[in-house]
């Protein structure tokens, strides 16, 4: 964990989505502090959006105390910015925190 999930209509061209997935794993590993083998990417491309948003970003990770204010703030305006950059669209972001007790994982 972090497990970060983009749903959109059509996926951006193969060097944006490369741009798009480092900065992203800069984002985990730099302000949410997580281990380079415990990130999760994912893109889901060809998602029929009935309402809202154009693109839907989730971003799940394990709540720790040094993930909270001003590291979520950074690592949420990264994402906004570094999506916007690979879309040309203005996302809609969640972010859960998941208590660790509450979590079940295999690697």
């Amino acid at each position: 964990m972090p497990v970060i999930k983009i749903f959109c209509a059509q996926r951006p061209d193969t060097d944006a989505c490369e741009r798009l997935a480092q900065t992203l794993r800069d984002l985990c590993i730099g302000p949410m502090g997580a281990q380079p083998n415990a990130i999760q990417l994912m893109l889901v491309p060809s998602v029929q959006m009935l309402d809202g948003a154009p693109v839907l970003v989730e971003a799940h990770y394990r709540d720790r105390p040094d993930r909270k204010g001003p590291a979520l703030a950074q690592f949420l305006q990264g994402v906004d910015q570094a999506v916007q950059l690979a879309f040309g669209q203005q996302p809609r972001i969640r972010s859960f925190a998941v208590e660790q007790s509450t979590l079940g994982a295999v690697r």
